[in-house]
């Protein structure tokens, strides 16, 4: 797609060479030459692919903090809920991998 750069993929976090501003890859569209990114803070932006370049992105690992991009009360009783599933989930998860081993 673009040579001599990395890639877009979509669902993987990137950052600018120079710069701040951690962003996903949301969407390619191959026909426009655009890649659509979403910023942590959730703005939305669209690179064409000489854009694209010129920003040189590196990949890099997704934020721990998941929630930047939505609009997501912290005490509202949903969002404690899901937490408190994806804890227990994880803990579950590693008990069953301990007694295999």
């Amino acid at each position: 797609m673009m040579s001599g750069q990395i890639s877009a993929e979509i669902g993987h976090w990137y950052r600018p060479v120079l710069g701040d501003g951690l962003f996903e890859v949301v969407a390619i569209d191959y026909d426009d030459q655009t890649v659509e990114i979403q910023y942590f803070d959730g703005e939305i932006d669209e690179l064409d692919f000489g854009g694209w370049k010129t920003l040189a992105p590196r990949e890099t690992p997704p934020p721990e903090d998941w929630t930047g991009p939505f609009e997501i009360d912290r005490q509202d009783p949903a969002f404690n809920e899901y937490a408190m599933n994806e804890a227990l989930m994880s803990i579950e998860l590693s008990q069953e991998f301990s007694s295999e081993n």
